[in-house]
């Protein structure tokens, strides 16, 4: 007759707990990819629709007498940055960047208050998310951009979209690889050429 072994149960429930919970992990963190995906093409879009090329401009600002900045008029922006805030008004531009909201609501309610998946997942894209609503309400009115550190975001959306790009890179799901390569051929030496620096360092890691 077999006897019943309390250590033995206890062992079992504790190993059926372990492998439930990684496969929890997993679906999980498939999920916040899925937002990921759905937060990341409509913001290389955007950014490829407000400006098809590297832009070579920034915002041109002046010093108030109180010491802080204030941007020049459009017409005293160049003719880059006179279009580039054109695009960033039409409503295509209004449309995508609604599209980053609601997935990024998503990816935040999914992450919950888990302290990794904010950290990995939810913060990176709140900070995208912020810095592209800085530069979209700054086109609206460019009297917005009154700080330094408005400046630095505006300015950042158009001339680090590289960083931006290669953070959503490491966030995105692997089925979504090839879209997200063919929208970033305008950055796509300066990526593959991050990502073969970061390789031997990824590899020392992994050992």
């Amino acid at each position: 007759m077999l006897q019943f072994n309390p250590v033995h149960l206890a062992f079992a429930v504790m190993i059926i707990g372990v492998i439930f919970t990684f496969v929890l992990s997993k679906k999980e963190i498939k999920q916040l990819r899925s937002f990921a995906d759905s937060f990341a093409i409509p913001f290389v879009k955007l950014s490829n629709y407000i400006a098809p090329q590297k832009p070579a401009s920034s915002l041109l600002t002046e010093k108030t007498e109180s010491g802080g900045i204030r941007p020049l008029p459009a017409e005293g922006q160049s003719k880059e940055m006179r279009e580039i805030i054109k695009r960033a008004g039409n409503t295509k531009a209004v449309k995508l960047f609604r599209e980053m909201v609601e997935a990024e609501d998503a990816l935040k309610e999914a992450a919950g208050k888990n302290r990794r998946k904010c950290y990995q997942f939810a913060d990176p894209v709140a900070r995208i998310l912020y810095m592209t609503h800085t530069f979209l309400t700054g086109c609206e009115n460019l009297a917005l951009i009154d700080t330094e550190s408005k400046l630095d975001e505006f300015n950042s959306f158009l001339n680090e979209q590289v960083q931006h790009r290669m953070t959503l890179l490491r966030l995105i799901s692997g089925s979504l690889a090839e879209e997200y390569r063919t929208l970033n051929r305008v950055y796509a030496a300066e990526m593959e050429q991050i990502e073969r620096e970061q390789m031997p360092f990824i590899k020392r890691n992994a050992q």
